[in-house]
């Protein structure tokens, strides 16, 4: 999974690459040494690892491993980045576990992921993960009791008219969406509606079956089994197209702290969903780019999805170049089309999304109730006119 030219190769990303983990193995410490001594762009090295969410960690492994190479204020300069993130990492803890006792307290049954969550249970410590939201998944009959705690705390929805009656029927959200903008805090609520990018509704009461307990801060919160998370975090990776570095260091972690995985519970889980081949696109990701310790059975499984190792390809090619590759509307349709197996199934799941209205759809014509099927066809109108077409910039 590498570029085809070397020159193609950009070494401040390559840098984030080869610090976007906890273990350094000898081969990779000796080429952060190598990089850090060359001449790079630091400014552009530090706006990278923002937006791939990964500044503790270039800050950790530059510390570890290239003390002596790295220029000193560039390396303070990450420092400081990276104590501001373990400030905001123990704020958006204390936050997430403030939340959940109140929705416990009134008899809502709600699963913490993702953030700090995910950061304890992949890596050890919850301020090595960069996490910028709060994330809840909750049964949709709880949204009206949820949403009330929520503003009771001083959040305001991003889209307050997603709660009104009616409403969910016609306009979909991705995730309700919460912010205080004093305190720059934000909650995202997920049910099984908005779940969209699940090519099957996932059944939370099966998945409520198999919590597991993680300590946070002393507290004791129940999220996701382990043969779930997986599935789940390829998933949320897939949706957002693999941008980040972080969403595959994300699953490279995990693997490596649970060696005791059941891989065929993990499959079954995917493929219950129909999310086989996102599973597999994200394992490829990081077996390729950052060296997760798979079982070869495991690897034989992703190499015989050929589909699954050229959009994996696809991806890492674009970590490595200095600029992503954004993604116009007709290649975004194509991406999701290939994340499903089997022609008909990629088609269906692609088309569901492309038509299926979500809130900004809703933000931008309010339509009353008797016409809310156009909303599917203004959908991919303004999927065009946001992304672009083939030819054409998006606005």
């Amino acid at each position: 999974m590498t570029l085809s030219s070397s020159d193609l190769v950009c070494p401040e990303k390559r840098l984030l690459v080869c610090c976007a983990r906890t273990r350094i193995e000898p081969h990779i410490a000796k080429e952060i040494r190598d990089l850090a001594a060359g001449a790079l762009d630091w400014d552009f090295l530090l706006s990278a690892a923002a937006e791939n969410s990964i500044l503790p960690l270039l800050a950790r492994q530059l510390s570890a491993v290239a003390p002596d190479v790295a220029a000193p204020n560039e390396l303070e300069r990450l420092k400081n980045a990276s104590r501001a993130n373990a400030l905001r990492c123990l704020v958006l803890t204390a936050e997430l576990i403030k939340i959940m006792d109140l929705f416990q307290s009134q008899g809502i049954e709600a699963i913490p992921y993702k953030g700090p969550i995910l950061a304890v249970q992949a890596y050890g410590d919850v301020t090595l993960r960069e996490f910028e939201d709060i994330d809840i998944v909750l049964r949709q009959r709880d949204m009206a009791k949820a949403n009330e705690i929520v503003l009771s705390l001083g959040y305001h929805p991003k889209f307050p008219w997603t709660l009104d009656s009616g409403a969910a029927a016609a306009v979909v959200p991705g995730e309700y969406n919460y912010r205080d903008e004093a305190r720059r805090m934000m909650v995202e609520l997920h049910t099984e509606w908005t779940l969209r990018h699940f090519p099957v509704r996932p059944n939370l009461d099966d998945l409520a079956r198999r919590l597991v307990p993680v300590a946070l801060s002393g507290h004791e919160l129940a999220t996701f089994g382990h043969e779930d998370l997986l599935p789940i975090l390829c998933i949320h990776g897939s949706k957002d197209f693999w941008e980040r570095i972080s969403w595959i260091a994300d699953i490279s972690e995990f693997i490596r702290s649970h060696p005791q995985l059941d891989w065929d519970q993990v499959f079954r889980r995917a493929e219950a969903w129909r999310a086989g081949r996102m599973l597999r696109v994200g394992l490829a990701l990081t077996a390729g780019l950052l060296d997760a310790p798979l079982p070869e059975e495991i690897m034989a499984r992703v190499r015989n999805d050929r589909v699954a190792t050229s959009v994996a390809s696809e991806v890492a090619q674009s970590h490595l170049r200095r600029e992503w590759s954004e993604r116009d509307a007709a290649a975004r349709f194509h991406f999701r089309r290939r994340m499903v197996a089997g022609i008909f199934a990629g088609w269906r799941y692609s088309l569901r999304l492309a038509t299926l209205p979500a809130e900004e759809d809703g933000a931008m014509m309010r339509l009353p109730p008797m016409l809310a099927p156009l909303y599917g066809v203004l959908r991919p109108l303004r999927l065009l006119r946001k992304y672009g077409s083939p030819g054409r910039r998006p606005q």
